[in-house]
């Protein structure tokens, strides 16, 4: 391609959600394969941790203000977690409109012509605003099939049967008006028609959900999107190889691998970045009472002063090099539910046990079970025992687990969404 034939590319905006490691990554992905065809890219922030991913890539990045703080982040979070449904500092009407104004006068000064986000939720009202074309990446794991979240459950949910329950915020879910009024009220001011309930603020004028229609269909009527919406799931691993020096990547490989020849079954314990220090001790206190191999990844959710004293079955790191190759190793994986950690596992064809932070985990982990792949437990009422009775459900039946774990892992494509989705834009903007 020649310096004119590049130059004549539209150049496309990318507006992930920084503060979310996955939202940053799928972006950062996609990106990267888009430049790989030829494509011209600028990035847009509003801050975040996971700004290096984009910049260990050496793309440009321009920030937004006003820049997100750790309040707002601990509050998203909460609410991600249907921990609180009240926001004091987050969804007011005076911050979304100056995100929104600075976001368009960001946009017409870099000239962008189309707007890839993954769930910057203002940008769904600012590219219309600036009436660019606007593409949002979701994760769309589905509907409620088998139960509610226990964060939103209570002493008198309790009381009604799960299925009356599961029909309700499946009906609820997609109309609800929550935190709706300062949205459209901006929407509003700025010249853009108003959304009809929450759900469609998660809506582009095109939507590419990272999944698979074999992962998510197991259970009926929950295909959200046209087929060929659904571009697959878009590892991570390749924006974290050089995290950790050869030197003592192979240090921590060989610590692995000499830990899992042990005798006896072997389990991966990772939580992610979302996961939560106490939920994390706990499962580590559960497994220090049992003979199994353990690995545990820590990453951010445990300080170093907060490490519990383990027994020698317990091996304790803060990063590994390849979680994949971790999770090809052992015999399950204790995760929380992420889209990542959970196909890491199904294409290792690992079984899993999974405690979700938030509806989306909940629905994948949903699945999972779906699929006879393995077991949710709850983080809210965690008990010691539902944990081993869980573990020993598994390996008592191993062979039941396994064969359905190959069975899903042999019905899904190779992971290839970046590539799928950035093939996906370069003809959408060849064609404006």
């Amino acid at each position: 391609m020649s310096e004119s034939d590049f130059q004549q590319i539209p150049l496309v905006g990318f507006f992930p959600l920084f503060v979310n490691l996955a939202e940053a990554g799928r972006a950062v992905m996609i990106a990267k394969r888009y430049r790989e065809l030829g494509g011209r890219i600028i990035f847009f922030s509003h801050g975040g941790k996971y700004e290096f991913l984009a910049k260990n890539q050496d793309f440009q990045i321009t920030r937004v203000k006003p820049l997100i703080t750790e309040e707002q982040m601990d509050e998203a979070w909460r609410m991600i977690a249907l921990d609180t449904f009240r926001s004091k500092v987050l969804i007011k009407e005076d911050w979304i409109l100056e995100n929104v104004e600075k976001e368009i006068t960001a946009f017409k000064k870099t000239g962008i012509r189309l707007l890839v986000s993954t769930n910057n939720l203002t940008s769904a009202i600012s590219a219309r605003a600036a009436k660019i074309p606007y593409i949002n990446i979701l994760s769309a794991p589905g509907s409620f099939a088998l139960k509610i979240p226990d964060s939103v459950e209570n002493i008198f949910t309790h009381l009604i049967p799960q299925s009356c329950k599961v029909r309700f915020i499946n009906w609820f879910m997609p109309r609800t008006k929550m935190y709706l009024k300062p949205i459209n009220n901006v929407a509003k001011k700025v010249g853009v028609s108003p959304f009809k309930n929450i759900a469609e603020i998660y809506l582009g004028d095109i939507t590419f959900a990272t999944n698979y229609l074999e992962f998510v269909n197991i259970f009926p009527n929950q295909q959200a999107f046209p087929a060929d919406d659904y571009i697959g799931i878009i590892p991570l691993d390749e924006l974290f190889i050089n995290k950790i020096p050869k030197e003592e990547a192979e240090k921590i490989e060989s610590e692995i691998e000499a830990h899992l020849k042990r005798p006896g079954r072997s389990i991966l314990v990772s939580l992610g970045s979302s996961g939560t220090k106490d939920l994390l001790i706990n499962i580590l206190r559960a497994l220090n009472k049992t003979n199994y191999n353990i690995v545990a990844i820590y990453t951010s959710v445990l300080k170093e002063k907060d490490l519990p004293k383990l027994s020698d079955n317990i091996l304790l790191k803060k990063f590994i090099p390849s979680i994949d190759k971790v999770n090809r190793m052992v015999d399950l994986a204790i995760i929380h539910g992420g889209q990542g950690t959970v196909f890491t596992a199904v294409y290792a064809k690992k079984p899993i046990i999974g405690f979700p932070m938030h509806i989306e985990q909940h629905i994948n982990l949903e699945k999972i079970v779906g699929h006879g792949c393995g077991l949710m437990l709850s983080k809210k009422y965690f008990k010691e025992r539902t944990l081993i009775d869980s573990i020993n459900k598994i390996f008592s039946n191993y062979d039941y687990y396994l064969d359905n774990c190959k069975i899903l892992a042999n019905k899904l494509p190779p992971p290839q969404g970046d590539k799928i989705a950035a093939e996906k834009i370069l003809r959408f903007v060849t064609k404006m």
